[in-house]
């Protein structure tokens, strides 16, 4: 069976599983592959595709308020044309407007306008911290830290305040949008922050949904700037790779994530640098963005060819 075949086929046995519930793996097998011809043309057809970019660079963190908009502009402005994702299918929270209330209410507009026929992809970058002393553990101590005007004095009292979010919650709150497919690009340090376990295994969750984590950096990275501190640096790859790749979701996640773990070799050696000059701590910043996807929906995720006029001469 060509590669072609094998995803069809998995879709087609997801589809009949959310449908039919709870029928024997080889009769669903029989049903697939006798309806081949049908399965492909709903594959053909493929999902209506939406975009969720949220980026959030507090006035009390170390980056600029610019960086969050140029990373988020670059994404979204490459990303959208590629999945056909028009302005009525496009959503931006940005700085002020990436609020944790904002979040909260455009998760409950998402989650009455998409269903079965849609799939979410969702670029997100903003900074993460972690719960005081015991409340942390590495599958759900760490908290997104979403717009607030003042840092505020705990990562505990923030959660309680409603500021910032953990993200436990936040995969919850994923999971009120009844969208057939989801995509997660985390771009932030740490890919322990929104982590399989969490989509996967939450007590909020849509068991049978095909859900994908992409993460700009591996366990106890940082996620590194680009050199001239103007944007985020797998921002600046994911934008390059969705101009100059085509294929699928997948091809161009893989050319971002080499571009992205090349080009921080020389911006981690400068920062250890740095670092060694002031006595602090040096932070692990060699980064190597993150792949999680089980179900293969990125390689099924098909973009739009690259539009001539943007091709390389």
């Amino acid at each position: 069976m060509s590669g072609n075949a094998k995803m069809q086929t998995a879709r087609c046995l997801r589809a009949l599983r959310r449908s039919l519930g709870a029928v024997s793996v080889a009769l669903l097998a029989v049903s697939c592959l006798a309806g081949t011809d049908e399965a492909r043309a709903q594959t053909d057809a493929g999902l209506k595709n939406h975009v969720l970019g949220i980026g959030n660079c507090p006035p009390w963190n170390a980056q600029a308020l610019e960086v969050c908009y140029n990373s988020l502009d670059r994404v979204v402005e490459a990303l959208s044309p590629r999945l056909d994702a028009g302005p009525d299918n496009l959503h931006l929270l940005i700085n002020e407007g990436a609020s944790a209330s904002a979040l909260k209410l455009k998760a409950t507009e998402l989650a009455n306008r998409l269903g079965a026929e849609d799939r979410l992809i969702i670029y997100a970058n903003l900074p993460l911290g972690q719960l005081e002393g015991d409340q942390a553990d590495e599958a759900n101590g760490f908290v997104l830290e979403f717009w607030a005007d003042a840092k505020p004095e705990t990562a505990a009292s923030a959660i309680s305040d409603g500021i910032w979010i953990t993200a436990p919650a936040f995969a919850a709150i994923l999971h009120t949008i009844p969208a057939a497919e989801v995509i997660l690009i985390l771009d932030t340090n740490d890919s322990y922050a929104v982590n399989m376990h969490l989509l996967d295994r939450h007590s909020v969750d849509h068991k049978d949904r095909p859900e994908a984590l992409v993460s700009s950096a591996g366990d106890g990275q940082s996620a590194n700037y680009s050199a001239d501190r103007t944007i985020s640096l797998f921002a600046k790859h994911l934008a390059l790779a969705l101009r100059e790749t085509d294929g699928s979701l997948h091809d161009v996640m893989s050319v971002a994530v080499s571009g992205t773990r090349q080009s921080a070799i020389p911006i981690c050696a400068a920062l250890k640098e740095h670092q060694g000059e002031t006595g602090e701590p040096a932070a692990d910043c060699q980064q190597v963005p993150q792949i999680h996807d089980p179900e293969a929906l990125l390689a099924e995720t098909l973009l739009l060819p690259i539009p001539e006029s943007e091709q390389k001469e």
